[in-house]
């Protein structure tokens, strides 16, 4: 069993030492946890929801630190990654700064749509401005060119925008079939996250039609909490695994050194 996503109390919106992480891993009976804390956003952005610049050094020695520690405990193995924004406008920024990481897996994220946190519970009232199938239709584009840009090697929580219980009015199988055929054509993977289990929405990120649409391109799938707190460390996971099996997956993918390698589900 593998946890692809989980946070450290860099980012300013998390709780728990790295290491109490690491046990809850091991109790969980984890293979693999992979530490993907948030990259830091460019000036003009809120910089509350990330580490600051001058932690990535030290949070990226502390996690391979610990993967030191663990495997002399016998495990999980831990590696190294970070969640990256996709931010349309810094492309490039983003790009270069990922480049100079040693890191073996990163997330993207779709958490803006222009200078809204949509998914920021303190910003819900903005939900108000759309008309709600313009913004799901906005939204998956960001998806889209986000897989297609190349700087990410999985797709989280790939249909976040539901997060508030907000659905669209319209038939959302032509966002789904688009999103899986960029993320295919991308190379991309796709994240199964439980974080949406403990949100208003109450499901797994994507949904059951989003995720068999994934499955028939072929896009290989990773698994994640989202852990904010070291007790939500493999959250739901059967019901993440029971997921993948009713879309078709009888494996994942783990990423090392930005490569992915196929485990069993």
């Amino acid at each position: 069993m593998i946890d692809l996503h989980v946070h450290t109390a860099r980012c300013g919106h998390a709780s728990g030492l790295l290491s109490e992480y690491v046990d809850a891993g091991r109790a969980a009976g984890l293979s693999v946890l992979t530490f993907t804390d948030h990259l830091p956003m460019p000036e003009g952005y809120p910089q509350h929801y990330t580490m600051r610049h001058d932690e990535l050094p030290a949070y990226i020695a502390e996690v391979r630190a610990a993967a030191v520690v663990s495997a002399v405990r016998g495990g999980p193995e831990i590696l190294c990654g970070i969640e990256a924004d996709w931010l349309p406008d810094h492309v490039q920024w983003t790009r270069d700064l990922l480049g100079g990481l040693d890191l073996d897996m990163v997330l993207g994220s779709v958490h803006f749509i222009e200078d809204w946190a949509f998914d920021d519970p303190d910003l819900i009232e903005r939900y108000g401005g759309w008309e709600i199938d313009a913004l799901w239709d906005r939204y998956f584009s960001e998806v889209i060119a986000a897989a297609r840009s190349g700087l990410f090697d999985v797709m989280a929580h790939p249909d976040l925008v539901k997060k508030f219980g907000f659905f669209a009015v319209s038939d959302p199988t032509d966002w789904y079939e688009n999103a899986a055929l960029a993320m295919s054509e991308a190379g991309c993977a796709v994240e199964v996250s439980t974080a949406g289990l403990r949100k208003p929405v109450g499901e797994i990120y994507p949904t059951g039609a989003l995720l068999r649409a994934c499955r028939r391109r072929g896009v290989p799938a990773t698994m994640g909490s989202d852990s904010h707190a070291p007790d939500e460390v493999a959250f739901g996971f059967d019901r993440a695994r029971a997921l993948l099996r009713e879309a078709g997956y009888d494996s994942l993918v783990v990423f090392r050194d930005r490569r992915a390698e196929e485990v069993a589900l």
